[in-house]
Formats: structure tokens, sequence, C-alpha cells
């Protein structure tokens, strides 16, 4: 009876092993970001009119320079395009990031204060592709919040 036991453990060793090698290596494919490359996309529909873009550190462990070219807003109204620039970003192991940005109001009564914070998050896939979420939360009209995914392509 110990021999059973001793051929199925020396079988079922490598075979854990080897599934386990397989796994790492489609995760760490799934999950690389093009090193130094620039990466460009837009919010899904109906806002697909905005655009996302970002570059990706030459040792690939950071986003950098990372925009969106108009503040997402998420009721009737709008003016004029304003960007908004996020916080660079460190890449995780599984090819994941996560920013923050805001927008200052530059004029009025409220000039100076927050008007917007956005979060966006980030995950990189096979092909050279990434997709993620932008939110943005308005301090002083939180019915104009909301939440958009987005695609980019390096």
């Amino acid at each position: 009876m110990s021999q059973v036991r001793g051929r199925r453990s020396r079988h079922t060793l490598p075979a854990a092993a080897a599934i386990g090698v397989l796994a790492c290596a489609s995760a760490a494919l799934a999950a690389a970001s093009v090193k130094g490359g620039s990466y460009s996309g837009r919010l899904a529909a109906p806002r697909s009119a905005y655009l996302v873009s970002f570059k990706v550190a030459a040792s690939g462990k950071q986003v950098t320079g990372l925009k969106i070219s108009n503040l997402p807003f998420y009721c009737p109204g709008g003016g004029r395009p304003i960007p908004v620039h996020f916080a660079n970003a460190t890449i995780s192991k599984a090819g994941t990031f996560t920013s923050t940005g805001r927008y200052v109001i530059v004029e009025g009564p409220l000039k100076g204060q927050v008007g917007t914070k956005l979060k966006i998050t980030g995950k990189f896939a096979a092909g050279g592709s990434e997709r993620g979420t932008i939110t943005s939360t308005f301090v002083k009209t939180p019915k104009c919040s909301g939440k958009s995914s987005y695609t980019t392509k390096g």
C-alpha cells in the first residue's frame, strides 16, 4: 500500500508543478505592458469622444503622463473641454494600476475649490491592449457623478 501512495505522489507533484508554471506564464503574458510604450484610446459610448492616453516607463513598472481629454460629465449641460491629468501610477505584478486626478475650479465663486475628484483603474492584457474604468465624483453636484469604461492600445 505504501508503494501506491509513493507512486501517486511521485506523479502528482510534477503534474502540479507543470500546471503552476503554465498558469504563471499565461498570467504574465496577459498582464504584459509595452515597456516605454504609448497607449491611447477612448471612453465607451456615449462618451467615445473622450480620449485617454498615457505612457509606460521604460522599466515597465509605472504609468506616466496619464490624462483624459475632457472631464466626464453625467448630467445635462456642458461647456469647454476640461483636460484632466492624473498622478503617475505603479503597475502591479498582475498588470493593474490605479491613479487619481482632480479638477480645481478656475473661476467664479468656487474658484480654487476641488470641483471633481477622479479615479482611474486599468489592467493590461495580451496583444498590447489595456482597459479600465474612470470614476468622476462631482463634489458640489453629486448627480453629475458617474463611471465609464475605456480601452486603450499600445
